[in-house]
């Protein structure tokens, strides 16, 4: 045992600093190392310093601002990039960034409207290892007044107004949005005059087209005013406009409700103008301008008259200066007229909705006209008169209490004769 003890403290005393500095292989990996630590040391110390400049983006954030309180607001951008020049040690620069920087608006400085130069600042954290030297810009330019706003109408301007097809007649054009809403700062709202759109149709046209608008807000001498917005109802704002075919149509009308004995021929239509020229949609394939269906509850003996306004008529664009057509029908005095007493036994209820009780308080007539001829009234009572409340029609009025309601009149038992006239009854709705 005290053999190996002794072993042990001989290899002990054998090592010595004295051998390991006169060891080469020792000598050199030392002298590295202390070579590598005095290098670093002295390139921090003795590093050039280099400049670098960082585009900070700064969002333009006027909340609980002194502006706010008095209700003034920025009209100007919503960002603002603000380059900042440093100076730090070289081998520091690709370290910092714009989150090393403190960039923000001196808010509280606007107090006032009108155009204001508001004071940008650029702060580092106290322990950087840089300097800032200067930044651009160093204010941010806006305008600042109270919100104000107004509905205006759309005004369309075409570059080109001979823009239709020759053999083609444009309709009248179609807003998806007749009316926007101009806002902004009031001193520039109170300028704009006019908001407009510009169309151009590069091509002519030879059927209808729909295009998307670009307004603009302009003033009285067409220039477009700023610090104002426009909002509209609809997030796309589009312009219709029909093209019709230009040709030449004969005027026409319909008999409606004609009962299934009378003979049409017996009864002659006349109109105030026979041809119209016309636009009418060519997909449509229009060859006559119906004026519209005349029933025969509205025929009489003689001439029954009817005017027809021509911009109500469906698919057409009446071209010719004239603003009504006249439609006379006459019933040949072989027919005769006439008038029988009614009475709620003569209403028939049909369609009465779920829950609801529906009786007759009144007709609003004491008796109908009836048109047929001779031979055929004589065969006819009050009994052959039926007036019909179809309640389906009214199933979205109907309440309870007193209402008056159209009711259909026709004949029993006869099919050459005909109700002439317009009939209402009274009916008390009740639930069940």
């Amino acid at each position: 045992m005290a053999e190996e003890t002794n072993k042990t403290d001989k290899k002990k005393s054998n090592f010595s600093i004295r051998k390991l500095i006169y060891n080469d292989k020792y000598l050199i990996i030392i002298s590295i190392v202390l070579a590598v630590v005095i290098w670093i040391a002295t390139a921090m110390n003795l590093s050039p310093q280099t400049s670098k400049t960082i585009s900070v983006p700064v969002t333009v954030d006027f909340t609980d601002s002194a502006a706010e309180q008095l209700g003034i607001k920025c009209y100007g951008d919503e960002t603002v990039d603000v380059d900042v020049t440093v100076t730090c040690k070289k081998y520091l620069a690709k370290d910092i960034n714009a989150d090393d920087l403190n960039v923000y608006l001196q808010t509280n400085t606007v107090t006032t409207k009108g155009t204001a130069e508001v004071p940008i600042k650029v702060e580092s954290n106290d322990s950087a290892d840089f300097e800032v030297v200067s930044y651009y810009p160093t204010v941010y330019k806006a305008y600042f007044d109270v919100e104000d706003e107004k509905v205006m109408d759309i005004n369309v301007n075409y570059t080109n107004n001979d823009f239709v097809a020759d053999g083609y007649i444009m309709g009248e054009p179609l807003l998806s949005t007749t009316s926007v809403t101009v806002k902004g700062a009031k001193s520039y709202v109170s300028q704009v005059s006019k908001v407009v759109s510009t169309v151009n149709f590069i091509n002519k046209i030879n059927s209808s087209e729909t295009v998307d608008l670009v307004l603009s807000a302009i003033d009285n001498y067409g220039s477009p005013v700023d610090y104002v917005s426009i909002e509209t109802e609809t997030e796309n704002l589009t312009l219709t406009v029909p093209v019709f075919k230009s040709t030449v149509l004969d005027v026409s009308a319909a008999l409606t409700g004609k009962p299934a004995g009378i003979n049409a021929s017996d009864f002659s239509i006349s109109y105030s103008v026979n041809r119209i020229n016309a636009g009418v949609l060519e997909e449509a394939n229009i060859v006559k301008a119906n004026v519209g269906n005349i029933d025969f509850s509205k025929l009489t003996v003689g001439d029954n008259e009817f005017k027809i306004k021509t911009s109500t008529l469906d698919s057409i664009l009446v071209l010719d200066d004239i603003d009504e057509i006249i439609v006379k029908v006459n019933v040949p005095d072989s027919y005769s007229t006439e008038t029988m007493g009614i009475s709620a036994d003569n209403v028939s209820i049909s369609n009465v909705p779920k829950g609801y009780n529906v009786k007759v308080s009144r007709v609003n007539a004491s008796d109908v006209t009836i048109v047929g001829s001779p031979s055929d009234l004589e065969d006819l009572s009050p009994s052959n008169v039926l007036l019909i409340l179809d309640m389906a029609t009214y199933k979205k009025e109907i309440k309870e209490g007193i209402q008056t309601f159209n009711v259909t009149a026709s004949i029993e038992n006869s099919d050459k004769c005909w109700v002439y006239g317009t009939y209402t009854v009274d009916v008390n709705i009740t639930k069940e």
